[in-house]
């Protein structure tokens, strides 16, 4: 998200440490002999005692395992200055610092009315508790972007959305961060329509890092007193390319115990960073559901401009869309999203 300036996970130098990478450390040396000159007293067979084995040996660092080590910093490196950077709410899940983020949205579709949308989002770390707990406080407008006129939303932007909630307060608990394994869970309170809503979110995330590609699984859950269960299940597949481009191909499933069927989508993104100031997001997402019958539901093509200007913390971000949805017989509607975003922030670590 846009902390990226200040310090992305892994990555606290922002994009200059998607281009660099240190130094592989190198295999510790294999258990020595421990070198006896023999006397006239000593036998071949004594001499022999007093030689250590020297085990296993680890194999010599090659051109090799540089090459896949530089390779997967590399693109660890990139995926979260990106995500940082465009503020993908799966990255924000697993900040683990203090920030303030406001944000206001100007959206609009044609043959719809302008929506605007002010929205505040905080998280306190707490530092009695090595700050693996957080305090969070989001609030937004009582009416949401969200219904026949929208901005292209995944299923993992939509989860947890309700209608009319505009303000939630939450703890949330880190019981393991690290690049590869991140587990939290989330709980507090929703106000829907000025009615207090208790939920709690566990969520889990496993990286599996290989030569070229990562694969990420995401598993997260959220119960409401008035909504019972959802489930959002996401695997990720992601890989850095030629010219600095970065591209994810995700499929997102979101079950819910009170809706009928299931939805899931298949999207793919191309991502560009032009400098420390600059990057352009592209995306397209097909959504299903599988309930009266499995079918595609939508079409959406998304293109996100986003730039850092005159300060480190303040953005501006310009996302033109089209949506194919079955609803209007897959006519386009097009849209445009203009976002200003100001973003105060200071570690945890």
């Amino acid at each position: 998200m846009v902390i990226a300036f200040l310090q992305p996970l892994g990555a606290s130098e922002g994009l200059a440490s998607a281009g660099e990478s240190p130094a592989v450390p190198e295999s510790p040396p294999a258990q020595q002999e421990v070198q006896t000159s023999p006397t006239s007293s000593q036998s071949p067979s004594e001499e022999k005692k007093l030689q250590l084995p020297a085990g296993p040996v680890n194999p010599e660092v090659t051109f090799i395992d540089t090459w896949h080590g530089t390779i997967s910093r590399k693109l660890l490196a990139t995926a979260e200055w990106l995500d940082s950077f465009f503020t993908d709410p799966n990255y924000v899940k697993e900040e683990n610092q203090s920030y303030v983020r406001c944000r206001y949205d100007i959206f609009k579709e044609e043959r719809a009315q302008a929506t605007f949308k002010p929205a505040i989002d905080m998280r306190l770390a707490l530092p009695q508790l090595e700050h693996k707990t957080h305090i969070s406080f989001s609030a937004t407008p009582t009416q949401v972007l969200t219904g026949p006129t929208a901005p292209v939303l995944t299923p993992a932007e939509r989860f947890g959305q309700v209608e009319q909630a505009n303000v939630t307060t939450a703890f949330q608990y880190f019981f393991r961060t690290t690049p590869k394994e991140n587990f939290v869970v989330a709980t507090g309170v929703q106000f829907s329509k000025f009615k207090p809503v208790p939920f709690i979110a566990p969520r889990y995330r496993v990286l599996f890092p290989y030569t070229v590609w990562q694969v990420r699984f995401t598993q997260e859950l959220l119960w409401r007193t008035d909504t019972a269960w959802q489930a959002d299940s996401r695997l990720e597949f992601e890989r850095q390319l030629p010219k600095a481009f970065f591209f994810r191909t995700t499929i997102d499933g979101i079950w819910a115990s009170r809706v009928i069927g299931y939805t899931y989508s298949l999207a793919f993104l191309l991502r560009e960073p032009f400098d420390a100031t600059h990057a352009v997001d592209y995306e397209w997402i097909n959504t299903y559901q599988t309930r009266p019958v499995s079918e595609l539901t939508e079409i959406d093509l998304r293109i996100r401009y986003r730039h850092s200007f005159w300060r480190e913390w303040l953005f501006f971000e310009l996302a033109p869309q089209v949506r194919f949805p079955q609803s209007n017989n897959f006519e386009k509607i097009p849209g445009i999203l203009f976002r200003l975003e100001m973003f105060f922030g200071k570690t945890a670590g």
